[in-house]
């Protein structure tokens, strides 16, 4: 009966950990494509067809390194959904603007899975959450004393 709770109606915990992992597992091997033997290419695409800085071409593939690292764990899980969120936002309406659905259906559904996850935050089984319940334990242990 336990295991028809985890897949029932309302578990949006067990959603947004999916959609954490998901997520996160992506953005940390497109960003460790870019970054351990991709840069280069990367970001000509930066500065030729985006005519932006290298600079932003070396953030964006951090974030997506360490956003991704950070959503899969849990930690400051909004921080890092608004960064991949950014990130995915710029690669589907700027790098792949000119692109067929195809190839930007997937930097919107990564866009799209960050903002639920800086809506909703990251959810019950994050470190986030079991941080916010340390911290609500040891405040209410000192209202007691």
């Amino acid at each position: 009966m336990r295991l028809l709770y985890l897949f029932g109606t309302g578990n949006t915990d067990v959603a947004l950990l999916l959609v954490r992992l998901w997520t996160g597992a992506m953005m940390i091997y497109h960003g460790a494509l870019k970054l351990f033997g991709g840069m280069e290419r990367f970001l000509e695409t930066v500065t030729t067809k985006l005519h932006l800085p290298p600079l932003l071409g070396w953030i964006a593939a951090l974030t997506e390194l360490s956003g991704g690292i950070l959503l899969v764990v849990g930690f400051l899980a909004r921080p890092a959904a608004l960064g991949v969120a950014v990130t995915m936002a710029v690669a589907a309406f700027g790098a792949h603007a000119t692109d067929p659905w195809s190839r930007k259906e997937f930097a919107l559904c990564y866009f799209v899975f960050s903002i639920a996850v800086l809506i909703a935050g990251a959810g019950k089984y994050s470190l986030d959450s079991g941080i916010a319940r340390r911290v609500e334990q040891q405040s209410h242990y000192h209202r007691l004393s």
